[in-house]
């Protein structure tokens, strides 16, 4: 009894210096999961929002509800009575049912509010409003892929940059009546509206197409919280409901195990107490096993083959071949890597189409699909031209990081 007792003693000291251990090395990682969760603070959560949006609104004096009404029966119910209110559905997409959404249209006809930020729109609200939704890819716009700044901009004159929103929504063909533009973003001087308002009798919809704006990292620089600012102020009524897609899950029961695996630290204890108790276990039984002998795994000669197999090739082989099948892989690599044609390797185009996706310099670009040209039509080459291609080749491999 009193070596079961050191034991468990020493156990627990074990558990506790290894909680602390874990703890001190572990590389607590940036998650940027796009939650859109409002209890979330990670960067693509909602929480700085969500907890800011009654000083946004706060000259109205409005009051600020949770709401988890997804499906048609429960969405029904909810809306009865709420004409004077807001609903604010900020969410990576919305995927709500023919009922759903006729539920919100008949909402608005008597008078309600929807504010809606997501990147994908029912096609069943899109249909009845007159709109047409579509993403924003520069080809089609004859415009050149740009990693720099894009700003939007609403028409009370407010005006924010986003780096990271490479192919933003859009709508198109706007022009019925009952639909104005609220926002928009500029792109080769156009102004591509992706903000709109849709009034539907006694109510209105607001309709955004990047809830990304909303989210934590933006919200906490001062011109993009200006910009979503702006847009959260259109709301005018004084009572509005924030729609929590997690809301119900996170009323469900509190049990103590929820909890310890919802906090990292007790989580990493909880396990390391298991193992503990498992190790405890096993020694306890005072079971022994027969030793096992050791088999060594055979070797992998797998690239000691290639070498052989490859000097073997090089020393009986042409070199002019070498260098046609180095460049056919090297081609291969643009056709996989950056799903380029090389069909049009001789076309002009190529190597600016090149330089934009490997992001290499246009002067590099030019220079190896040259070189490639100039060798891919030579059957016979010397030693050092077979050397000379496969270093530059090499080179812009590891210019463009291709592995």
């Amino acid at each position: 009894m009193r070596s079961t007792g050191k034991l468990g003693i020493t156990l627990l000291v074990l558990t506790f210096l290894t909680i602390a251990l874990v703890d001190l090395t572990r590389d607590k990682q940036i998650d940027w999961t796009r939650t859109y969760d409002q209890r979330e603070k990670m960067p693509y959560g909602l929480f700085f929002t969500r907890t800011e949006l009654p000083k946004i609104l706060g000259d109205k004096e409005v009051k600020v509800h949770d709401f988890n009404a997804m499906n048609y029966p429960d969405l029904k119910n909810f809306l009865r009575g709420k004409e004077n209110g807001s609903l604010v559905y900020i969410v990576d997409g919305m995927y709500d049912g023919k009922e759903a959404i006729k539920e919100l249209l008949a909402y608005v006809e008597r008078g309600g509010e929807v504010f809606i930020s997501t990147n994908s729109l029912p096609l069943d609200l899109l249909d009845t409003l007159g709109l047409y939704q579509e993403y924003y890819y520069p080809q089609d716009f004859n415009e050149v892929i740009d990693f720099e700044d894009r700003p939007f901009m609403l028409t009370d004159g407010s005006t924010a940059f986003y780096k990271d929103l490479d192919y933003p929504g859009l709508f198109y063909e706007i022009d019925s009546v009952g639909i104005s533009r609220v926002g928009y973003f500029k792109a080769e001087d156009r102004e591509i509206p992706n903000f709109v308002e849709v009034k539907r009798k006694k109510g209105r919809f607001l309709l955004h197409l990047e809830p990304l704006m909303f989210t934590n990292y933006y919200m906490l620089k001062q011109q993009n919280y200006n910009y979503a600012a702006s847009a959260l102020k259109l709301l005018s009524r004084r009572e509005v409901f924030w729609y929590d897609a997690l809301a119900k899950s996170n009323d469900s029961a509190r049990t103590p195990l929820r909890v310890l695996l919802q906090n990292d630290g007790l989580r990493q204890a909880w396990y390391i107490l298991l193992f503990g108790l498992l190790l405890f276990l096993l020694f306890r039984s005072k079971r022994e096993q027969i030793a096992i002998p050791i088999v060594e795994p055979e070797k992998n000669l797998s690239k000691e083959f290639a070498k052989t197999i490859a000097t073997l090739y090089y020393e009986s082989g042409n070199p002019g071949n070498l260098v046609q099948k180095k460049i056919e892989y090297f081609l291969y690599d643009l056709r996989v890597n950056f799903l380029l044609d090389t069909l049009a390797l001789e076309e002009p185009s190529f190597s600016k189409q090149l330089a934009a996706k490997t992001g290499v310099p246009l002067a590099d670009c030019i220079q190896i699909i040259t070189l490639v040209i100039k060798y891919r039509k030579i059957t016979a080459t010397t030693d050092r031209e077979l050397i000379d291609v496969n270093k530059q080749i090499e080179e812009f491999k590891n210019k463009a990081n291709i592995l």
